[in-house]
């Protein structure tokens, strides 16, 4: 997963998607996401919510992705 306040972007791996029982639901705009790939960039149309327990935050809404484990983000490049 990656979590970044800086661009207010939450991706969640496509892989994470398959192995836990989540809720695919379509994005209402997909968009273009550049950082993910070198290829130019892939189109992001789905999104899942995750339940975390870190501080005041219960529910976290996340982009679906294809990467790999290697692709971590901690704030802003």
């Amino acid at each position: 997963m990656i979590m970044d306040g800086g661009s207010y972007c939450n991706c969640c791996s496509s892989k994470l998607v398959d192995k836990l029982p989540l809720a695919i639901k379509a994005r209402l705009k997909p968009y273009k996401l550049q950082r993910i790939t070198n290829e130019g960039g892939i189109i992001v149309k789905d999104q899942v919510s995750v339940s975390i327990s870190i501080e005041k935050y219960k529910e976290v809404i996340c982009d679906v992705v294809p990467m790999e484990v290697g692709h971590i983000l901690l704030d802003q490049p």
